[in-house]
Formats: C-alpha cells, sequence, structure tokens
C-alpha cells in the first residue's frame, strides 16, 4: 500500500509505492502539501498495480506520472527520450574529458542507439535490462550485413544479395562500451528520471585481453639503432623501455619530471592519475644528460620529446602507428595475429616496452609490491598481466626432476 514520507532535511514528501516489479521505491512528489502528496501516491501505485497485470504500459506509466504531478503542481516530469538524454549526457561529459576519451564515449552511444534503432526515441524510463542484453550480445557475436554482388554486365541476371558476418568486438571492448551505458544511466538514476540502473541487471562477458609479446634487450638494441640517438624516437622508446610508461605519458614528459640530481623522473599517469616516481636507468640517465648539453633543440617547450609531443596517440598517422613502422624498418616481426575480437592485432607494440619493463624486474627478483609502485599498477592481478617470465630458470628447475631409470637430473 502506498504511503508518503519526508526527509528531515528536505520541504517535498516522497511517494513511498510497489512498483511494477515488486520492488519498493520512494520517488519526490515535488510536493510541500501533504494531502496533494498522498493523492500523487496512490495514483502512480495505481498506475504500477496496472503495469503488473500487463493493461499498461511503461509509456503510459510515465504519461500517468506526469500528468498527476503537473495537476498538483505544474511541474512536468515527463521522461526524455533515450536518444535525447544519451546525446545531450555525452555532449556534458566530452566537455570534461580528454579527446580519447570523448571519442570513445560518442563511439559506445552510436552503437547502442543505432542498434536500439526506432526504440531510440521511447522513453528513456522505457529501458530495460533486455535492451542492453540485446546491445552487449551483438557487439559480442557481430552482425549480419546483407550486401551485392553485382552479376556480369553481359547477363540479365539479376544481383545476387549475400550475406556478410561482421565479426564481433573483444570482450574487453565490450565491458567497456557496457560501462560507459551504466555511467549514463547512473546520471538518470540520480537525476531522478528512472528509478533503476538496467545496466547494472546485465551480466558481463569474461574479459580475455589479447596477449601482449615482450621486447629482448637486443631488439630494444635494434630500435634505438634504426632511430638514431638525436632522434626524438630514441628518447622515447628509451622512456617506454626504462620507465614502462604509456605512450601518452612519454609523449607528454617535459624536463620539468627530470630531476638528474636525484636521479628520478617523476610523473602524473594521464589514465588513472596515479603519481608514479621511477629512478633513472644508466641508460637513459646517460641520455638525457647528453641531449641536455649537446642538443639544444630539445629543451624547446620544455618536452622531452619536442616534435612528438604535439602528435597524437592513435590514428593513421598516430605515434602508435609510426612506432609500427619503425619495429618493421628494425626487422623484428611485429607478430600481426587475429586479436580476440574482428580487429588483427600486433603483439609487439609501443606497450610492449611497458610489458619489457615489468617483466624484466620480475625475472630479476624485483617484487610484486616494488614493480607495482614503479608501473602505477593498483593491483596484483593487473601487474601479473603484464609479468611475463623467463622461461630457461623453468626449463632448468625441470631438468632437475630425476630420470625414472637412473635417478639422475635430466640433461
Amino acid at each position: 500500500m502506498s504511503s508518503i514520507w519526508k526527509h528531515p532535511n528536505s520541504q517535498y514528501w516522497s511517494a513511498c509505492f510497489t512498483n511494477a516489479e515488486g520492488k519498493q521505491v520512494k520517488r519526490s512528489t515535488k510536493k510541500t502539501d501533504r494531502e496533494s502528496a498522498r493523492i500523487i501516491a496512490i495514483e502512480w501505485e495505481r498506475a504500477e498495480n496496472q503495469a503488473r497485470s500487463g493493461s499498461i504500459s511503461t509509456a503510459q506509466i510515465q504519461k500517468v506520472f506526469n500528468e498527476v504531478v503537473e495537476k498538483t503542481t505544474g511541474d512536468n516530469i515527463l521522461s526524455p527520450s533515450v536518444k535525447d538524454f544519451l546525446n545531450n549526457w555525452l555532449e556534458a561529459k566530452t566537455a570534461k574529458s580528454a579527446t580519447a576519451t570523448g571519442e570513445r564515449y560518442a563511439h559506445t552511444i552510436r552503437l547502442f542507439l543505432t542498434h536500439l534503432g526506432d526504440k531510440a526515441k521511447m522513453p528513456l524510463t522505457a529501458v530495460r535490462p533486455i535492451h542492453i542484453e540485446s546491445f552487449l550480445t551483438q557487439r559480442l557475436k557481430g552482425t549480419e550485413v546483407l550486401k551485392t554482388i553485382i552479376g556480369d554486365s553481359n547477363t540479365e541476371a539479376p544481383p545476387t544479395p549475400s550475406v556478410e558476418i561482421k565479426r564481433g568486438a573483444a570482450p574487453k571492448t565490450v565491458i567497456v562500451d557496457i560501462k560507459t551505458l551504466s555511467t549514463a544511466f547512473n546520471r538518470a538514476y540520480r537525476l531522478g528520471i528512472i528509478l533503476s540502473n538496467p545496466v547494472l541487471a546485465v551480466e558481463l562477458p569474461k574479459n580475455i585481453s589479447s596477449e601482449r609479446e615482450v621486447f629482448t634487450h637486443e631488439q630494444v638494441k635494434k630500435l634505438l639503432e634504426t632511430v638514431g640517438w638525436k632522434a626524438d624516437w630514441f628518447t622515447l622508446i628509451l622512456l617506454g623501455y626504462c620507465t614502462g610508461a604509456r605512450l601518452g605519458d612519454c609523449a607528454s614528459m617535459k624536463w620539468a619530471n627530470v630531476d638528474l640530481g636525484k636521479g628520478v623522473i617523476s610523473y602524473v599517469q594521464q589514465k588513472t592519475g596515479t603519481p608514479v616516481v621511477v629512478p633513472l636507468h644508466r641508460l637513459l640517465f646517460d641520455h638525457l644528460d647528453t641531449i641536455w648539453e649537446f642538443v639544444p633543440e630539445f629543451k624547446t617547450g620544455g618536452f622531452l620529446c619536442p616534435e612528438l609531443a604535439a602528435r597524437n596517440t592513435g590514428g593513421k598517422h598516430g605515434l602508435s602507428e609510426s612506432f609500427n613502422r619503425i619495429v618493421k624498418r628494425a626487422g623484428i616481426d611485429p607478430q600481426n595475429v587475429q586479436g580476440k575480437g574482428s580487429r588483427m592485432f600486433n603483439r609487439l607494440t609501443f606497450h610492449s616496452l611497458r610489458h619489457s619493463f615489468n617483466s624484466v624486474l620480475a625475472n630479476a627478483g624485483v617484487s610484486p609490491e616494488v614493480r607495482m609502485k614503479l608501473t602505477g599498477h593498483t593491483s596484483m592481478e593487473m601487474n601479473r598481466r603484464y609479468t611475463h617470465h623467463n622461461m630457461e630458470p623453468l626449463h632448468a628447475a625441470i631438468r632437475m626432476i630425476p630420470d625414472s631409470d637412473e635417478n639422475q637430473p635430466v640433461e
């Protein structure tokens, strides 16, 4: 049975009633008069009871809510459409986010609205977990695209239609999409537009990441020899290999981040906001000391890599693709394989230098706790994913198992 309640710090009464799903909910009536609030609570619960019996739709419930509040308070609480709300949320969110983050949000919203089709015009309150689940499934499995193959121009045969299967996205990518939607719907929940977040009811897929490979020390030497010591890329590659920093962090580092006197480099990770301090390896220390002394143009703008600092990391002409070309010039196989989703995947990329940094430390016996401080990882699980153990000690350990016949170590 419906009731009304008022928080001690609020001037408005809230309606307490059971919704169509059988859950107890509270919703502000925006009314200071007790009797008017009671009438609203009764009408809202009546509408929800009708929905439970199947005699009223979600859109009609929202209409009832709106009409009752409008009659008693003059306010209009009609739910915005899914398309309008998500686009407005996106506009506000991208204004506060980094460019790459904004583009990722926009991509997810565009995909979701396209998936909904005409349903994108329905009220936001009409979105149910099944809509999110359907979107998730489509992203994982891919879509069937109807193509038309043009027939021989010398015949009158009609074009032959065919179906092309567009491969799905990797689970890791889909998880990011779903979390983006959850953030948007959480905003709607906090604003009181919806009574619950439909995304939270959806089970996320198991995260299976494509495996990176690591660069050996000899391969890093080849990369450095390929670009030459005066090039910005020489500095950038050394930064990645000797600090384990991500590409964007390496490219944006300035001389202000370097303390040659203390022998450390300090920066704040762009991705996580985590402050990181890494002692300078001898190779990196000597290089920075040399270019500061003999290559004045490196001081331009205060960036360690002035020519690369202004470039984006992604895109056809971005830093990631430029590095991939350097890998090939150095005669190193980038190990291009099929990823977990639709795209091909290079196992050796600039990010592999971060894996190399962590793995060299692990193979040298450095504890996970220390490695986490140097890489800025926030969990042991994440750090383990970046750890690639040298197989030789493992082979040596296996060789110590006695032979069953001779009772001697296997040679």
